[in-house]
C-alpha cells in the first residue's frame, strides 16, 4: 500500500517563508504604530464558548449561521473557533475586571481567525487580522482616532487610492424605528428579493442592505436611509466623528448602505475599500459597539475598534507594485574551507549572532565558489571567507557582495567592523 501524503486543510493554506516574512513585517509594523498610540497587546484564545459569538455577532448572521466552526470538546462543551477577535477581547475585559484600570483601556490584537467560506484569493477559511479595541470611552474622538491609526498604517505602507466609507446605524433608541421602516419597504418588494434576503427580512433586515445580488441592488438603492432615522444623541455623535475627521483632513464617503456583518455594532461603522474589483475589495473596517459588554453579561461599556485583513492587504500591495521584504534581514554569510577553518567559522557565526548581526553560513565541504553562490542567493551585503591561511594568520577576508571588493581584517576586529558597516 502506498503511503498517504497529507495535504493542508482546504482554505487553511500554508504560509511559506517568502510570504511569512511579509506577514511578520505587516504585523510588526502595525503593532509598533499601535504601541506608539498607547495600545497594549492582548492575546485571547482562538476558541471560545460558542455562545460568546452567538450573543455578540448575532444569530441570523452569515457568520454564526453558515461560517462559524463549532466543535465539541471531550467534556461535551461546544466551542467555536473565533471568527473575529472583538467578542473575545470584551469577554476578557469583563472577566478580568479591566474596568478598574484607568479608562479607556486601549488594546491591540493580531492573529488567525476562522470562517467556513468558499476559499478564494483574499478569502480563506483561516485568515489573519490585526486591529485595536478601545473600551471605556464614548467620545466621538475615539472613533476618529482609530480611523486615523488605520490610515497611518496604510500611509506607512505607501498605500493610496483607497476609500474610507462611513455611516451611522444608530442605537437601540432609534434603530427599531428604522428597522420597521426597512421591513415595511422590503415587504413591498419581497417577491423581487433573492432567497437569502427574504430570509433576512424576518431575522435581520439590516443585512439586506449589504446584499451583493444584482436582483436586490436596485431595490436597496431606493430603501430608507439610516441617517434619516437617527435620534438626537446619535446625530450629535456622528456629527462629532465627521468634525474630527474634517479637522484631520481625512477624506471619506458617506455610505448610507454600510451596515457591516456583525450585530454588535451601533452608531459609527466604517470600512476601507481598495481598488480591486468584487467583494474582496474590502481591506478591513470597524466601528462602535457600546452594547457588546452588556450582551456578554457585563455592565454597559462604551467601545470602538477595527480589524484589518493581512491577506487582502498583501494582495492590494502586490497589485499596486509596492514591495515588501521577502526574506529575513540577514547581513553576513560566513564561508569556510578546510577543517581548522570550519570550527573557526562555526564559532564566528555564533559570535556574530550574539552581537545582534543577522548571520548564516556553511561549515560543510562545499567549495568556496559554491558557498558564495549561496551567499548571493540569500541577498546578504557581506560575506566572510575563512581558509587555512586565515586561521594561521588570525584574519578573515571580508567581501562586499555588491561590489566584489575584498579586504583582509583581523578576526578579533570583525564584529566591530561589521557593526560600523551594517
Amino acid at each position: 500500500m502506498a503511503k498517504q501524503q497529507f495535504q493542508n486543510v482546504r482554505g487553511m493554506p500554508d504560509i511559506l517563508p517568502e510570504v511569512a516574512v511579509k506577514f511578520n513585517y505587516l504585523i510588526d509594523l502595525f503593532r509598533q504604530l499601535a504601541a506608539d498610540a498607547g495600545y497594549e497587546p492582548i492575546e485571547v484564545p482562538i476558541a471560545e464558548d460558542k455562545n460568546v459569538f452567538i450573543r455578540s455577532v448575532g444569530s441570523g448572521t452569515d457568520i454564526v449561521d453558515k461560517e462559524m466552526y463549532v466543535l465539541p470538546d471531550r467534556s461535551g462543551n461546544e466551542l467555536a473557533l473565533r471568527p473575529e477577535p472583538t467578542a473575545g477581547v470584551v469577554r476578557a475585559y469583563l472577566q478580568h475586571g479591566m474596568s478598574s484600570r484607568p479608562q479607556p483601556v486601549r488594546l491591540q490584537v493580531a492573529g488567525p481567525m476562522f470562517r467556513y467560506d468558499r476559499p478564494q484569493a483574499g478569502r480563506q477559511r483561516q485568515f489573519t487580522q490585526v486591529g485595536v479595541e478601545v473600551l471605556g470611552e464614548s467620545s466621538p474622538s475615539v472613533d476618529a482616532q482609530i480611523i486615523s491609526l488605520a490610515l497611518r498604517y496604510y500611509k506607512k505602507l505607501n498605500l493610496t487610492n483607497f476609500s474610507l466609507q462611513i455611516n451611522s446605524i444608530g442605537d437601540n433608541t432609534c434603530r427599531p424605528k428604522y428597522r420597521r421602516a426597512l421591513v415595511d419597504y422590503f415587504n413591498e418588494h419581497k417577491k423581487d428579493l433573492c432567497e437569502t434576503c427574504r430570509g433576512r427580512l424576518k431575522t435581520n433586515p439590516l443585512r439586506i442592505l449589504d446584499c451583493k445580488e444584482k436582483s436586490c441592488q436596485k431595490i436597496i438603492d431606493e430603501a430608507p436611509q439610516t441617517l434619516n432615522y437617527l435620534c438626537k444623541p446619535c446625530q450629535d455623535h456622528f456629527s462629532g466623528v465627521l468634525e474630527y475627521l474634517d479637522t484631520l483632513g481625512i477624506t471619506y464617503e458617506l455610505n448610507p448602505r454600510l451596515v457591516r456583518g456583525l450585530d454588535y455594532y451601533n452608531r459609527t461603522v466604517f470600512e476601507f475599500y481598495g481598488e480591486r474589483e468584487g467583494s474582496q475589495s474590502s481591506l478591513g473596517g470597524g466601528g462602535r459597539f457600546d452594547g457588546l459588554a452588556e450582551a456578554l453579561g457585563g455592565k454597559p461599556v462604551a467601545a470602538a475598534g477595527f480589524g484589518l485583513g493581512i491577506e487582502r492587504l498583501i494582495l492590494e500591495l502586490e497589485e499596486k507594485g509596492i514591495q515588501l521584504p521577502t526574506r529575513p534581514k540577514l547581513k553576513v554569510f560566513v564561508a569556510s574551507l578546510g577543517e581548522p577553518a570550519r570550527l573557526q567559522a562555526f564559532t564566528l557565526i555564533e559570535q556574530l549572532l550574539d552581537s545582534g548581526i543577522g548571520t548564516v553560513g556553511t561549515v560543510d565541504k562545499d567549495s568556496i565558489g559554491g558557498q558564495l553562490e549561496k551567499a548571493n542567493k540569500t541577498g546578504v551585503p557581506y560575506a566572510i571567507i575563512i581558509g587555512q591561511k586565515e586561521v594561521k594568520e588570525e584574519t578573515v577576508i571580508l567581501r562586499d557582495m555588491r561590489s566584489g571588493a575584498q579586504e583582509m581584517i583581523p578576526v578579533g576586529g570583525v564584529i566591530k567592523e561589521l557593526h560600523k558597516r551594517v
